[in-house]
């Protein structure tokens, strides 16, 4: 999708996920903004997220790092776990930078673009006008002789990939649904040997046992829709509960 077909209509409504002012991009009113240079952007927008949206096709890079699990039994959105109660992204520093050694969700790379839909069903590009990497003393402006720029389209095309992805996940997550494979599980806290576990959180997974009863032939046709391995891939990401208690207990105080 090219930036013509994506803003040929104006009006623009509802909310989007870490966006806080989304705006319909284009050349009248943004004409003279852009971003900055990467090593000044950061992901401070993000710093107070604990969960981030992801697509199928993430789940093999983000189950290195995070739990992945799904954001309800009825109508779900996977999820990767970057924080737990106290509303601090552990993989924020204090200078907005993301931990390099760990995969960044898409979602989070789009930003500040993104496509949103319009009441009729349309798909339109929006910036989030509040974003600190929007200047009008930008390295990448938006538009070069009144068309966008070469760096703006290649935005257009991440976020046109997400969005085609995203429907991708829609699919499997109904999938899921159909197969009443979700269930509500816990995550434990243990601390001394004989110490009493505690609930670090609850959380909604695919239910091991119901996947492995699947009848054959519905285990081949996940498999050759390629979600069979999403849904193992999901499972091994649970190990990071532990993980996300460390990160959690070695950050310092003062950087939340």
């Amino acid at each position: 999708m090219n930036y013509h077909e994506a803003t040929r209509r104006p009006d623009v409504s509802g909310r989007m996920f870490l966006y806080e002012r989304p705006e319909l991009l284009t050349l009248e009113e943004h004409g003279s903004l852009g971003l900055r240079a990467p090593s000044e952007r950061t992901f401070d927008f993000a710093k107070s997220a604990t969960a981030v949206p992801l697509t199928m096709i993430e789940f093999s890079s983000a189950q290195k790092h995070y739990p992945i699990v799904f954001s309800g039994r009825e109508q779900p959105v996977p999820l990767a776990i970057v924080g737990l109660s106290d509303q601090v992204n552990l993989f924020v520093d204090s200078a907005g930078k993301w931990d390099p050694h760990c995969y960044v969700p898409t979602y989070l790379r789009c930003h500040p673009f993104a496509f949103a839909t319009e009441e009729g069903g349309s798909r339109v590009v929006v910036i989030d006008r509040a974003a600190d990497a929007v200047s009008a003393e930008s390295e990448f402006p938006f538009f070069i002789d009144g068309e966008p720029s070469a760096h703006t389209n290649r935005l257009i095309e991440l976020c046109a990939m997400y969005e085609a992805e995203r429907r991708r996940t829609e699919t499997f997550c109904a999938r899921l649904v159909e197969l009443s494979l979700l269930a509500v599980q816990e995550a434990f806290l243990t601390g001394a040997p004989g110490s009493e576990k505690q609930v670090l959180a609850n959380y909604i997974c695919i239910d091991a046992d119901k996947l492995t009863g699947l009848d054959r032939d519905v285990v081949y046709e996940l498999h050759q829709d390629g979600q069979l391995s999403a849904m193992y891939l999901h499972h091994y990401s649970l190990q990071n509960w532990r993980d996300l208690t460390q990160r959690r207990a070695a950050r310092p105080a003062d950087s939340d």
